[in-house]
């Protein structure tokens, strides 16, 4: 079941943007974006009830086998990128201005700071648990490979961490912020 729902949002979903850049209806491929966004939050849903998700194909490379907690970690993951794609088709549907949104984010980044630092902490956790395939072996090898996996888990517990508080800091603090080094993006972005 799940299978065929995502199969039937991913076929609609590259059919509605192709013919809609085809016969040039961008409606139609906000329409195909929203579908992508829908497709991954199927899939999201999908390893969050079962506690299993398979990532990579045997054919091209490695196929990770994520269960348990890793897996609805994964799933999270999934559905957060399905409403950043539905974002994404609405303010395009809504012809919100690119620019507009840069220099908004520009000016007050503590909200995308805090949700990059929350994606960070949820990657950590799914890397220092690793997937299926890492807890098979002799005692030795699950070992080195616990170590290999611990070393970029906290690496990514302490960016996550650091974009959160520097998220948090802006949104309590925005003044302060900017006397920083908040204004780094606004030099970037030539906002005055």
């Amino acid at each position: 079941m799940w299978t065929t729902i995502e199969i039937v949002f991913g076929v609609l979903s590259l059919l509605l943007v192709f013919v809609g850049d085809k016969l040039s209806i961008p409606t139609l491929s906000d329409a195909g974006i929203a579908c992508l966004g829908l497709t991954s939050m199927v899939i999201g849903w999908e390893a969050i009830i079962r506690r299993r998700i398979v990532i990579g194909r045997r054919r091209h490379g490695i196929r990770q086998t994520y269960t348990g907690i890793a897996a609805m970690l994964q799933g999270v993951e999934f559905n957060l990128l399905g409403l950043f794609l539905i974002a994404i088709a609405i303010m395009l549907y809504g012809n919100m201005n690119a620019r507009e949104l840069g220099v908004q984010i520009a000016r007050h980044p503590g909200l995308p700071l805090i949700v990059f630092g929350m994606l960070c902490l949820i990657q950590s956790v799914i890397t220092i648990i690793g997937p299926l395939d890492s807890q098979e072996g002799s005692r030795s090898t699950l070992i080195i490979d616990w170590l290999a996996r611990f070393l970029p888990g906290i690496i990514l517990v302490v960016l996550g961490l650091g974009l959160m508080g520097l998220g948090l800091f802006e949104i309590v603090a925005p003044v302060a912020f900017d006397q920083i080094g908040g204004r780094l993006l606004e030099s970037l972005y030539g906002i005055k």
